[in-house]
């Protein structure tokens, strides 16, 4: 299986990840091969990694913290249901 990874960092700072059990080499432009001793890492990160490439093979991978994603606002289901459950609560009704 060969793992690719995109050379450029998204704005979020992470590369992309793809991998396809009959490649031997990428077939994307703008992407490079993942060498097998260095998959596990770039799956672990999540493609939240500094690449180093020298001679136009990538050599070292360093993981980099995930940016944290932000708070979901809660849906009009999820605030009606905070709603009629403290109602509930404040009557002291049991739902």
């Amino acid at each position: 299986m060969l793992t690719i990874i995109e050379r450029n960092a998204r704005p979020d700072g992470g590369h992309a990840i793809q991998s396809q059990s009959h490649r031997t080499e990428c077939w994307l432009e703008g992407w490079i091969a993942v060498p097998e001793h260095l998959s596990r890492t770039v799956w672990d990160c999540g493609g939240y990694c500094d690449l180093t490439v020298e001679g136009g093979a990538l050599t070292a991978v360093t993981a980099k913290e995930r940016p944290q994603e932000p708070e979901s606002e809660p849906t009009e289901a999820e605030r009606l249901r905070a709603d009629v459950d403290f109602l509930a609560a404040m009557a002291g009704v049991s739902l």
